[in-house]
């Protein structure tokens, strides 16, 4: 303790006291150590609060610096701490990087009477980043909470989420960095990292970070899975300690659901707080991030991560083990967490289940409802609505027409030209909190008359019965009498077929998916056909046929099988020829497909048509050629979609076709692919300009070599003639004698001279 006093004529001050404390500076620090600490900020605006700091040294030297949890207080503060980056990576952690217990210590705040330049010689700042300073040094004064033997600075792993849904979308980018030069190495199957591990890469989509992209693996994980992320660096025969992250892909919790928000939730002296909301905004609720207060982060850090990830994972803790070792604690933290998620809880969304289980329904059908929720204890409400009743745009309100649930029920369209039934439910629990509200649409099919279709002069109420006729005769023709709506599960004939109007009037043909067993043609009706799937079969439509108007896209032709077919390797020839109407056309089927064999494609007429010659990861082994004629449009061209191959893809442009679009591309997959004929194109040179990443394009003639082609085509044609003029002399046997051969074939040669 040091006392202070000061004397003027003999007067003496108020004697200060100083507190100086001698710290002991370790000698020949070796490894690596990661240390933890804080110290209190005054506050710009008078509120004190802890800045917290986690420490990284490497052989005695700060290697690391990073925020461990700090809370600044009021407007100011949190804007300087978190707007002014102060402890992003050209903050403090630079400014401290390298330096060691010794330098800091020896640092001096410059004296001053005015506060705006007495800055800290380090720091360079007073407060906050003042405040980092004595908090590192606080950090290094304590006992490490790890040690290691690395000898380079050990890699960063950040990610922007811990928890993401285990679905076909669920993804987590993990970024890491580390000190300049060095080589981050990677495992994720529990495995230290060696030079051999995988190598760090660019993440996309700006591809300006790298690290590692987790992804959901459903059909192996169907339950969700904890991913041990396991990192080091490399540099020079070096290697740093290794860190380890977890990572989890979870399915909400199945017996009950949650608010979305931020709860908090104790038990002893452990404070938790829990955040939960809905990644994809689809109503299922995640637990994402759990949180303990300071001390107890610090106190359990040995076993909480992994605790944590098996909460994340059962999106609850009961279920929840303990960890070896640490029952008694481990018990402590999940009481704290099940306080705080318990002021979240809410029922699970009831299950509504509907027999038969259909996509559609024919328009008389019946369908039984029954409802249920996993939840205990709960009330199930539901309401009713059908498209005919809508007069708003909107469902009706739920709370004010709920309906207590006492029992299945059942349902019906009640409407002839078809449409709607919404089903939609909620559970309630005791506490009167309602579940999120479970909804099941059901679509019905417009109803038909008996005399729907016409087969060789008889009428047919039901498809399958006039598929049934026309097969029968091994061909022929389908005539529809009344505006028709396919189900899914209907089947067009095994035989060749065409499918048209009637003479009087021209009527509507509504499908969504729809398989071809044959070649077939639609010709004279309104087509309202999503998507159909020529397997490999010709389809044509013909000269009068009108496509309905859809913001999102064109009716799709596939000249092979659906992705989800059961064969979807298709062997064939197929010729897909559309004279009118607006159309998708593909010389594949859709997804991992695959079409052996040549497919042709012709749009004519007043076609419109956008063009793929192989779908995205689909597989032509054959070559797709394109023909559009001079009076079609072709919006779009791209030879193949990305993923997509084929063997080989000629377009045939002829005469002056309209090109609206601005992509018409041989490939997108890095390499120019097949030939653009244009040789018998009429198009100006910025439409020509269009045509990219084709590896042959066969442009028209020059004026003066199509004026030589010309002359030529007239010769032939008068050669021609001659020859046919003598065959007929022949003919006439008239006989060669009376003729003057030599004077024929005189003149014959003269003409040819004169042409």
């Amino acid at each position: 303790m040091l006392k202070i006093a000061a004397q003027k004529n003999g007067v003496w001050s108020d004697v200060t006291e100083v507190t100086i404390e001698f710290v002991q500076i370790p000698e020949n620090d070796t490894g690596t150590k990661v240390y933890v600490g804080k110290a209190v900020c005054a506050g710009a605006e008078g509120q004190p609060y802890d800045v917290k700091v986690k420490v990284t040294t490497v052989n005695g030297e700060i290697a690391l610096l990073e925020d461990n949890g700090t809370e600044p207080i009021g407007d100011i503060d949190n804007a300087f701490w978190w707007g002014n980056s102060v402890m992003e990576t050209e903050g403090m952690p630079s400014k401290l990087q390298g330096k060691n217990l010794k330098e800091l210590l020896n640092a001096r705040t410059t004296p001053s009477d005015n506060e705006e330049v007495k800055v800290d010689a380090i720091s360079g700042a007073t407060l906050s980043s003042d405040s980092v300073k004595y908090a590192t040094i606080a950090a290094l004064r304590s006992q490490p909470i790890e040690e290691g033997q690395g000898e380079i600075t050990p890699p960063v792993i950040q990610s922007e989420k811990i928890v993401a849904p285990n679905s076909s979308a669920g993804s987590i980018s993990v970024i890491m960095t580390g000190e300049s030069g060095a080589e981050i190495r990677y495992t994720l199957d529990g495995s230290e990292p060696t030079e051999e591990s995988s190598l760090i890469s660019e993440i996309p989509p700006f591809y300006d970070e790298k690290g590692v992209v987790l992804e959901a693996d459903t059909d192996t994980y169907p339950n969700g899975r904890i991913v041990v992320v396991k990192a080091a660096a490399f540099l020079d025969g070096k290697r740093s300690d290794t860190v380890i992250a977890r990572y989890v892909f979870a399915n909400p919790n199945q017996k009950h659901s949650y608010e979305s928000g931020t709860f908090q939730g104790s038990y002893s002296d452990i404070q938790a707080e829990v955040e939960i909301e809905s990644p994809n905004f689809d109503q299922k609720y995640y637990i994402t991030n759990i949180s303990l207060d300071y001390d107890s982060q610090q106190k359990y850090k040995s076993f909480l991560p992994e605790l944590l990830s098996n909460v994340y994972l059962n999106q609850d803790t009961e279920g929840v083990a303990t960890i070896n070792g640490f029952e008694t604690e481990s018990q402590a933290v999940l009481a704290a967490i099940q306080n705080a998620i318990q002021k979240a809880f809410v029922a699970a969304q009831p299950v509504i289940s509907i027999e038969p289980n259909k996509t559609q329904y024919v328009n008389d059908e019946e369908v039984t409802v029954t409802l249920s929720c996993p939840t205990n204890d709960t009330q199930i409400y539901y309401v009713v609505d059908k498209s005919d009743g809508i007069t708003s745009g909107e469902l009706s309100d739920f709370e004010e027409n709920k309906i207590l649930y006492n029992g299945s029920f059942t349902v019906k369209i009640e409407n002839t030209d078809g449409g709607t039934v919404y089903i939609r439910a909620a559970a309630q629990t005791t506490d009167g909190k309602l579940s999120t509200i479970a909804r099941k649409d059901l679509d019905f099919i417009k109803a038909v008359n008996e005399n729907a279709f016409t087969v060789n002069g008889k009428n047919y109420g039901i498809l399958a019965d006039a598929v049934s006729a026309l097969e029968q005769n091994g061909s022929g023709e389908i005539v529809l009498n009344d505006n028709i709506e396919l189900l899914d599960s209907d089947k067009l004939p095994s035989v060749p077929c065409k499918i048209r109007s009637n003479e009087q009037q021209k009527y509507s043909i509504k499908g969504s998916i729809l398989e071809a067993n044959a070649d077939i043609t639609f010709d004279n009706v309104i087509y309202e056909i999503n998507h159909i799937y020529a397997n490999g079969h010709s389809v044509t439509i013909g000269e009068d046929v009108e496509t309905s108007f859809s913001y999102w896209s064109y009716p799709s032709i596939y000249a092979g099988a659906s992705y989800d077919a059961e064969e979807t390797t298709i062997i064939g020839n197929p010729v897909i020829t559309v004279n009118s109407g607006k159309f998708q056309l593909y010389g594949s089927g859709s997804g991992t497909t695959t079409v052996n064999g040549d497919v042709e494609i012709h749009i004519k007429g007043t076609a419109v048509a956008e063009v793929g010659g192989a779908y995205m990861n689909a597989l032509v082994n054959g070559k797709v050629s394109v023909f559009v004629d001079d009076t079609a449009t072709l919006e779009y061209f791209l030879g193949e979609q990305r993923g997509g191959s084929l063997t080989d893809i000629v377009l045939t442009i002829i005469g002056s076709p309209s090109l609206e679009g601005s992509t018409y591309r041989g490939s997108v997959n890095g390499t120019p692919k097949g030939t653009v004929d244009l040789s018998r194109a009429t198009l100006t040179e910025e439409e020509i300009q269009k045509f990219e990443d084709f590896e042959n394009i066969i442009k028209s003639e020059t004026p003066e070599n199509s004026e030589e082609t010309s002359l030529i085509e007239d010769i032939k044609i008068d050669v021609s003639n001659e020859y046919e003029l003598l065959d007929k002399t022949k003919e006439s046997n008239i006989e060669e004698s009376e003729l003057e051969e030599s004077e024929f074939i005189s003149e014959l040669s003269s003409n040819l001279k004169l042409q």
